[in-house]
């Protein structure tokens, strides 16, 4: 697991509306059972802040950060990246940076 990789969303009542999460967590906890997730949720269900909320791209097909559900997940139930979100991690760590200002 790496900060930036992209999951499916295993929760099936948020999964239709927010089908990825992106870890965010730093390596330096690997240890943990959980790991910090955002969700990345599709841009019909939800209308967000440029800042707080960047479009992320994952197999070519844009999607909202959620930065304010920002929350922590058992690592076992997400199971192998599917993506990596790497190239966007200055406006993701921007997102987080604003929300906790």
């Amino acid at each position: 697991m790496a900060q930036c990789d992209v999951y499916k969303n295993p929760g099936s009542r948020t999964s239709k509306q927010a089908p990825y999460l992106v870890e965010i967590q730093g390596r330096f906890v690997d240890s943990l059972a959980t790991c910090v997730v955002i969700p990345l949720v599709c841009k019909e269900y939800f209308s967000g802040a440029t800042v707080l909320n960047p479009v992320v791209l994952v197999n070519g097909i844009e999607y909202l950060l959620s930065t304010a559900e920002i929350t922590a997940v058992l690592r076992k139930i997400l199971g192998q990246p599917i993506s990596s979100v790497q190239s966007q991690r200055t406006e993701i760590i921007a997102a987080i940076d604003r929300l906790l200002r």
